[in-house]
């Protein structure tokens, strides 16, 4: 079968329910597995152990993936006496990691990741590869497929087609056929059409027996830098147009619980900790961070740069719609709307972005 250049108009046959479930144990056979799946009335990212617990829907998971790319808190070097050692080790008795289940907006996030850790050169002129995200990346098999959320977890209205996905980096995407995993309830099995997007998913389904597949090239993320897009309205507003009516309002109902930024997939700032273990050992973490914390602009001497409320709430919008725009050409937001769905002061990220736009 001819792949890549023709991958639009020659289409592979689509890979049945119970082949699907076959590949999934191959996975888990051979990969540390994590995948949706439905406890208690909610959907969460959790290790699988059988095929068939994958929930694939257009529910968000109440986190994101975000932990897989950027951890809590890792690591980074251990030193005993004189000796610096870094610190990276691979899932015991695995391969690595295999991501079951990320959807387009999680694909969207990842470039983000990939641009500001792995970034050298270009637009981050200056940034040094993150030796330790690199090693993530290499061993993290990520697996996408096109369920959607709904409109009101997918606010920036991000569509899937089979033209985009040269946009996007996976390794293995599933564009699904049927939506049940199971002939329960009348649904009929889920079948897909299946792609890669990596010479890793490509060897994997190699090596798993499954031939019929056809290969995307990423081709570089979608400019959303372009005249008259949203995300140029909203750098335009907030860089020119600064309503601070908008950030007192905010800050007069904000706790400052730091809770948005961590359901957001795209919050990735973190602080430094060093720990001694006696006078001659100890070792670096890397840990989350939130702009909203008191201590996160804090220098030495004791000087803050973000010294109220209003100030955090609006760094934190100024760094999503025109800093990492400005860097990196696409906005610091996948539209989830998780921060709204966490906000215990009902703060909403749609109501807000409306504000500033009509400001």
């Amino acid at each position: 079968m001819i792949r890549g250049f023709f991958v639009f108009f020659l289409w592979p046959s689509a890979l049945t329910a119970k082949e699907f479930q076959k590949f999934v144990f191959y996975l888990i056979e051979n990969y540390q597995v994590w995948s949706p799946q439905e406890e208690g009335g909610e959907v969460l990212i959790k290790e699988l152990s059988e095929p068939e617990k994958a929930a694939f829907s257009s529910r968000l998971p109440f986190y994101s993936w975000k932990k897989f790319f950027v951890p809590e808190c890792e690591n980074i070097f251990e030193y005993h006496g004189n000796s610096l050692s870094p610190v990276w080790q691979m899932p015991a008795g695995k391969k690595g990691l295999a991501l079951l289940g990320l959807n387009i907006l999680d694909l969207k996030s990842v470039l983000l990741y990939d641009r500001v850790f792995s970034a050298k050169g270009g637009s981050a002129s200056g940034r040094e590869k993150d030796p330790y995200y690199q090693n993530r990346r290499l061993t993290t098999l990520v697996i996408a497929h096109s369920l959607l959320p709904n409109e009101e977890h997918n606010m920036a209205r991000i569509a899937y087609n089979q033209i985009n996905l040269k946009h996007y980096k996976f390794d293995i995407f599933l564009e699904q056929q049927t939506f049940s995993l199971s002939a329960k309830g009348g649904q009929p099995p889920a079948s897909f059409k299946i792609f890669t997007g990596s010479e890793k998913g490509q060897k994997v389904l190699d090596n798993f027996g499954y031939k019929d597949y056809e290969h995307i090239e990423f081709v570089g993320q979608i400019n959303e830098d372009r005249p008259g897009s949203k995300m140029t309205a909203f750098r335009d507003k907030l860089k020119n147009h600064h309503n601070q009516k908008i950030w007192e309002e905010l800050g007069k109902i904000c706790i400052e619980c730091g809770k948005c930024t961590i359901v957001c997939p795209t919050c990735f700032c973190f602080r430094i900790d060093d720990f001694s273990r006696d006078t001659s050992a100890g070792e670096r973490q890397r840990c989350w961070d939130s702009c909203f914390y008191n201590e996160f602009s804090e220098v030495a001497g004791g000087h803050k740069f973000l010294n109220s409320t209003a100030q955090r709430i609006h760094f934190w919008y100024f760094h999503k719609f025109a800093r990492i725009p400005d860097e990196f050409s696409m906005t610091g937001c996948v539209g989830c709307k998780r921060c709204a769905t966490v906000c215990p002061v009902g703060i909403d990220i749609k109501k807000v972005l409306l504000d500033i736009e009509n400001s």
